[in-house]
């Protein structure tokens, strides 16, 4: 094979590394070595390849055209080499797969298909973690993310990319049960009471902030809080008269049980696309297919509730 003969595994772990988060001082704090040292690895790496891996944009490094094909690469091999070592000792180390996951999506149909993956694929476990959409994007580029269940990203960031529908969720103007404003129209409502909107950059803000101006309150709504999180935006609709407009997913539970209550809106562009948004090169068979599959399967379930 025409390998360099100085392309040492250390090397392709730090490129790999360097890659997925994106800046050299956060690569080494996780791979427990200096700045220096990474640095020097890398470019060892760069010198016996002949061509540059990352373009240096102040603190953070970006792949380089060279450097995207060649993490695939470089992934693929070490993903290979872990395979058979397992093939050989007979296990041990369990197949991770990282998902990124919205936080308005978070405790809707991914817990009860996480569970149902555990029991059928004891040989690998799931690394989670939520953010915004474009974050988790991100983390998927530089190779931190097998999956991302969410919304649509723009047209703009899904070069390489693929969304795979799953169901349809729809934004609520929710308060608690028993708000004074129940008995309004929601406009009315909304201009009596203080609001919890979704955070800036979220998908969900920009279908609120059209519903807003299309009712002609984006001035005189009096907006108190910022969030999509259900361990903050709950306990606030449940103990004031705020009304919060926040995904079906984040709160249904409550809504079944009766503890909030609901002012229907009344328009149907606030029903968006919930999916699975992964590389076009993924690998068939692995694990995160699997995983990819079952969520496929259970949302035909789920948006028929």
């Amino acid at each position: 094979m025409a390998l360099p003969n100085g392309l040492k595994l250390r090397h392709l772990e730090a490129f790999l590394a360097v890659a997925e988060a994106g800046t050299i001082s956060a690569a080494a704090r996780a791979r427990h070595v200096s700045q220096p040292a990474l640095s020097k690895t890398i470019a060892e790496l760069e010198t016996q390849l002949g061509t540059p891996l990352f373009d240096r944009l102040g603190r953070r490094v970006v792949l380089t055209p060279a450097g995207e094909g060649f993490r695939r690469h470089a992934l693929a091999s070490l993903q290979s080499l872990e395979a058979g070592v397992r093939a050989l000792t007979g296990g041990g180390r369990l197949d991770v797969v990282k998902v990124g996951v919205l936080p308005t999506v978070a405790s809707g149909l991914f817990p009860s298909v996480a569970l149902e993956f555990s029991e059928l694929r004891p040989d690998a476990r799931i690394a989670v973690i939520t953010g915004p959409n474009r974050y988790l994007i991100e983390r998927m580029r530089s190779g931190g993310l097998d999956l991302v269940v969410g919304r649509m990203a723009p047209a703009r960031e899904m070069a390489g990319l693929s969304f795979e529908y799953l169901y349809d969720e729809t934004v609520y103007l929710v308060a608690r049960r028993d708000h004074p404003g129940l008995g309004l129209s929601p406009v009315e409502a909304l201009r009596r009471y203080p609001v919890i909107l979704p955070n800036p950059g979220s998908i969900i803000r920009q279908q609120v902030m059209q519903y807003l101006i299309a009712s002609g309150l984006d001035e005189s709504v009096n907006v108190r809080f910022e969030t999509v999180a259900r361990p903050v935006g709950l306990p606030l609709v449940e103990r004031s008269d705020m009304l919060w407009f926040i995904s079906r997913g984040v709160v249904e539970r409550e809504l079944a049980e009766g503890r909030i209550a609901t002012l229907d809106l009344g328009v149907d562009y606030l029903t968006g696309a919930v999916g699975l948004t992964r590389k076009f090169d993924f690998t068939r068979d692995s694990p995160a297919d699997f995983l990819a599959s079952l969520l496929h399967r259970r949302a035909k379930d789920f948006s028929a509730r």
